[in-house]
């Protein structure tokens, strides 16, 4: 099994901080119960304690000390009684072994381990509970400069995260292609989405990345579509499915139309062949020092250029582009 790079990524988060002692302290998610129930909500782990810790699971902690390059994992204690509904977790050091940390413990000795570091200042995000820390460490807390550092820690992926990004993005190509080929007229849109999430879940993804857009003809002109219900009859027109997954809690994100039947109509097919030209010009376009905006605007272009040889729309081409058209 693959040790989670915990030690490391807290290491270039404290570089971006570019201070020489201190502790960053981070906390997961919580378990959260439907209201007036005993069930509970999808547990989704926040993405930048994720990356600071390799947990998915809720109740833990993470804390490194600058200073000594020591990373500490704080485990959420499961009771025997808890352990009846749930299992019973790995041992401490099982957890720090799999993840990569220096120590692991329980969370509710985070102000006792802590507390003997002896650290000047804690630095943590603005949003997480700190109750953890205690009244003795609270004047320690710093919770508005690690954020930043974080984030830019985050931006640059290390050969771990790429591999599972790819992964991600493997089994959500896979299930769309699987659709591709099982789409029917006569089907519905909420078939499609179900085979969609099946198909993921079936290869080990946690989830999916966000709620899946299965949409129909002019259905697919709403953004962030999400009835996903309606019967798939007329042959000629396209099904749009954006729908991606969560492995390791790295997301894809993939959008692709076909026809509802056998074929394109030649509208259909006219449109589809700008959009892939789009792609590929800017795909071909992209490159280190390149600007987003400008592979932004090169897409657009492409797409006037493209619907004024097909006559759907008509004037000057800088005119469409300054006036937002496409």
């Amino acid at each position: 099994m693959q040790v989670y790079p915990a030690k490391q990524h807290f290491a270039k988060t404290a570089k971006n901080l570019n201070v020489a002692s201190g502790v960053i302290f981070v906390r997961g998610g919580e378990t959260i119960i439907h209201p007036d129930s005993d069930t509970e909500y999808e547990f989704h782990q926040d993405s930048n304690f994720y990356y600071l810790s390799g947990v998915c699971e809720p109740g833990f902690a993470a804390a490194y000390d600058i200073a000594s390059d020591t990373a500490i994992l704080f485990v959420n204690h499961v009771s025997a009684d808890e352990a009846v509904w749930i299992g019973v977790p790995p041992s401490l050091d099982a957890y720090r072994v799999a993840h990569g940390f220096d120590q692991a413990h329980y969370t509710f000795d985070v102000e006792k381990v802590l507390s003997t570091l002896k650290p000047s200042t804690i630095y943590t995000l603005e949003y997480m509970n700190t109750e953890q820390l205690g009244a003795s460490l609270a004047s320690t807390i710093n919770c508005c400069a690690l954020l930043d550092p974080l984030h830019e820690a985050r931006v640059f992926k290390d050969e771990f995260e790429i591999d599972v990004m790819r992964r991600a993005n493997r089994i959500s190509s896979d299930a769309h292609v699987t659709l591709m080929k099982e789409t029917r007229l006569g089907m519905n849109e909420a078939e499609v989405r179900g085979r969609f999430v099946g198909l993921v879940l079936s290869k080990n993804s946690m989830y999916e990345a966000y709620g899946s857009i299965a949409a129909r003809g002019r259905n697919a002109a709403v953004l962030h579509y999400t009835k996903n219900n309606q019967l798939l009859d007329n042959a000629d027109e396209m099904i749009l499915v954006d729908a991606g997954a969560t492995f390791e809690n790295y997301a894809s994100d993939i959008t692709r139309t076909w026809p509802v039947g056998p074929t394109f109509s030649p509208l259909c097919r006219g449109i589809y062949e700008i959009v892939l030209d789009m792609q590929k010009q800017v795909i071909q376009a992209c490159g280190p020092n390149k600007q987003w905006e400008d592979m932004h605007n090169l897409a657009n272009r492409v797409a006037a250029q493209g619907l004024l040889k097909l006559g759907i729309l008509r004037g000057p081409i800088e005119a469409i582009l300054d006036n937002f058209v496409v």
